[in-house]
Order: structure tokens, then sequence, then C-alpha cells
């Protein structure tokens, strides 16, 4: 947006030079003034176009198992889920993008929301820092990710607590408490 309202500016610019140029045609002191404005006003246009910077943004799937009799047994049923979307720069914490998916769905507190452990969108892979109360891990498997996949849940059956110690210090994931595992 920076950028258009930059551009804008050129082009009035240029415009009204013409004018002055057309009048002032007989004062080459004065186009060359003229033209020093014009190459300080493209010069500012583009330092101020590239100190935007775009925002990220991104989105992430969500799930929840809640009124589901069979969400523990049958890793299919996925109950209400949809996609909550935030600009990356918001540093948003899971409990955080919840909170957002509460309200933009009207969902009550007391809703088990999961979250994937990826995103998509502008940029797109696994997420740093999960917060391990919001993932559906080890009932759902992520395989859009090089993380939380079925790698992982192989990893998992080894050994639960090393598991644990090793991806989420020590904590169960929320799928694991809700489904008793």
């Amino acid at each position: 947006m920076h950028f258009q309202v930059a551009l804008a500016l050129i082009v009035l610019t240029v415009q009204a030079t013409n004018l002055k140029i057309q009048t002032a045609a007989q004062h080459t002191d004065k186009i060359k003034q003229i033209m020093r404005n014009i190459f300080k006003t493209i010069i500012v246009a583009v330092l101020f176009s590239s100190c935007t910077k775009q925002e990220t943004e991104v989105r992430r799937n969500w799930m929840s198992p809640t009124g589901l009799d069979n969400f523990c047994q049958d890793k299919r049923a996925l109950g209400e889920s949809g996609t909550v979307g935030y600009k990356l720069e918001e540093n948003l914490s899971d409990a955080q993008i919840v909170h957002r998916i509460r309200q933009n769905n009207n969902l009550p507190d007391y809703y088990i929301i999961f979250l994937s452990p990826t995103i998509h969108g502008d940029a797109t892979g696994s997420v740093d820092g999960l917060d391990p109360e919001y993932l559906a891990f080890p009932l759902h498997s992520s395989s859009m990710s090089d993380k939380w996949s079925q790698e992982y849940y192989e990893e998992y059956l080894l050994d639960k607590q090393t598991f644990l110690n090793k991806y989420t210090n020590g904590k169960e994931t929320g799928g694991m408490k809700y489904c008793d595992l």
C-alpha cells in the first residue's frame, strides 16, 4: 500500500513538473532544479517502499473431539474442525490461537480444541514451540510434516516417557490426556 501511495506521489509530481517545464522552458536553471526534485522524489519513494515489510499470512487447521463418543477408538473421527488464519508476525501462542478459534466460531470454553502442528499459506512447515496441550498426538499424526508424523508415533510406541522428555519437556499431549493414554 505504501508503495502505491509513493507511486501516486511520483505521478503527481511528474505531471506538475511537466506543467512547470512547459511554462519555464526558457529558464534552464529552473528546469535543472525541477529535475533534481523529481530525482529526489523517486529516491525517497524507492527507499520508502523498500522499508515496508510484507506480513506473512498463515493458516492452521484445528479440530475438536467434543461430543464424539468414539474419538479415542476411531482415529478418523475429527468432529468439528476448520482453519484459522493469522499473521506470523503476531507471534500468537497456541492458547491465543485457540481463544481466537473459540471467538470466531462461537464455541464454548469447554470445547476441547486440538491444533495441527503445521502451518500453510505464505509460509509452510512445522510450528516451533508447540504447546503439547493442544496436540491430538498420538491419536492424530501429521502427514504434512516431518514432525509429529508416523515416525514420531513409532518412536512414541518404543518408550513413551523418553519420547515426551525429548519432544514436549516431559508433558503429555492433549490427546494423551483426553483419551487417558
